[in-house]
């Protein structure tokens, strides 16, 4: 387990958080004293601008002024935020090394309001699901399979829906996740859209790094603020994250045993059935991408992990998908097991539709969108051609 930074004899600026403020708020303003200042002196021996010159300077000054503001305001709430942070038993030694390195990192919000997984078409979302993909899936598995199958196995999940996860969400630790992730998780917490999630997730990050489980240097994030190679969010990592190795630490950056558990602990603990396959792709009727829809409360109760998740809309036995004229995708009639499934329609148009089964809903709590979910079972099958 890594020791804590040892306290130094430096008082960290954020230490007295109200000081703090009011230097930075009076260094903004004695800079801008001096700069008006010099501009006078070069405005006195000098022709006015043009119109148009003095509204872009005018427009300057109130940008350089409202930054000025959101700075401090930011500063202000990150006192704030130590102050809780310290009442919630995050010591002050890991406070002083962590909050002074934190910035706003603007362009994650915008990335927050644009997640692929809710603006894309099916068609051009599922394209994640490539060649490209299938065969570095492959690859992992020629270098890591024996360790992957047995661990995956230790918890009762298949091994290619662990592989398949960590191909969507990070191109199996291949895509550089090189965000700092205090600053992106800050900065989410502050935007407000998702900010108390954020701000919890804030101090779960910090307890990471109070209970020595990663140095603050490790905590390299994406935009969304998720750690690692299979991207927990930090509350994720403290409940589900596993020390598979038993040596004292949990490492999700690097290809091993903890992320292998990690992951399928995660499904498991969201009730994952071994048995049975995340669902399939089929072919609806004619109009049944209209007749076909109905709510949750029309058909059989779902299992209680699927519950929540209401547009899913209705659950009905796959014998009475195969009596509606839902069939597999090569027109052949759907499997006879005693299963419930929900349909998903796809793009308006495609006459395509996804049956899923309840490990569906496991997989929807990593990530609560539909096409993500059907990206994992797609990249699953294609990695495996066993079919549960």
């Amino acid at each position: 387990m890594l020791k804590p930074a040892k306290p130094t004899a430096t008082t960290s600026p954020l230490a007295q958080p109200f000081v703090f403020a009011k230097r930075l708020v009076n260094s903004s303003v004695m800079a801008g004293l001096f700069l008006l200042s010099s501009q006078s002196l070069v405005h006195a021996q000098a022709v006015p601008p043009p119109a148009d010159a003095a509204t872009d300077t005018a427009q300057d000054t109130e940008q350089a002024t409202i930054q000025q503001d959101n700075d401090a305001a930011f500063v202000a709430w990150l006192a704030e935020f130590r102050a809780a942070a310290l009442e919630r038993g995050i010591r002050a030694e890991t406070l002083d090394r962590v909050l002074p390195t934190i910035s706003q990192e603007r362009q994650v919000v915008q990335a927050d309001r644009n997640q692929a997984e809710f603006v894309n078409t099916y068609a051009n979302y599922l394209q994640r699901v490539n060649t490209s993909r299938i065969e570095a899936g492959k690859q992992l598995m020629q270098t890591h399979g024996d360790m992957i199958r047995q661990v995956s196995a230790e918890y009762g999940v298949q091994h290619r829906f662990v592989v398949s996860i960590m191909g969507l969400e990070s191109n199996y630790g291949a895509f550089p996740i090189t965000q700092p992730l205090f600053s992106v998780i800050a900065t989410l917490a502050y935007d407000g859209r998702r900010g108390e999630m954020f701000r919890n997730e804030l101090f779960a990050a910090l307890e990471i790094v109070d209970r020595g489980l990663a140095t603050p240097e490790m905590m390299k994030s994406s935009w969304a603020g998720a750690l690692g190679i299979i991207q927990f969010t930090p509350s994720s990592f403290l409940r589900l994250a596993v020390d598979h190795d038993k040596d004292g630490k949990i490492d999700l950056w690097s290809m091993g045993p903890d992320v292998i558990a990690s992951v399928a602990n995660y499904l498991r603990s969201h009730g994952w059935q071994q048995d049975q396959t995340w669902g399939r792709v089929v072919s609806l009727p004619p109009g049944g991408e209209q007749s076909l829809q109905a709510p949750q409360e029309a058909g059989l109760t779902p299992d209680a992990a699927c519950q929540s998740f209401t547009t899913t809309g209705a659950w009905r036995s796959l014998t009475d998908w195969q009596e509606l004229g839902v069939r597999r995708a090569n027109g052949s009639v759907l499997p006879t097991r005693d299963l419930q499934a929900a349909l998903i329609i796809g793009d308006e148009g495609d006459d395509k539709g996804y049956l899923v089964y309840r490990n569906f809903c496991s997989i929807m709590r990593y990530n609560p969108a539909f096409r993500y979910a059907l990206s994992v079972g797609l990249l699953a099958d294609a990695l495996d051609d066993i079919r549960d």
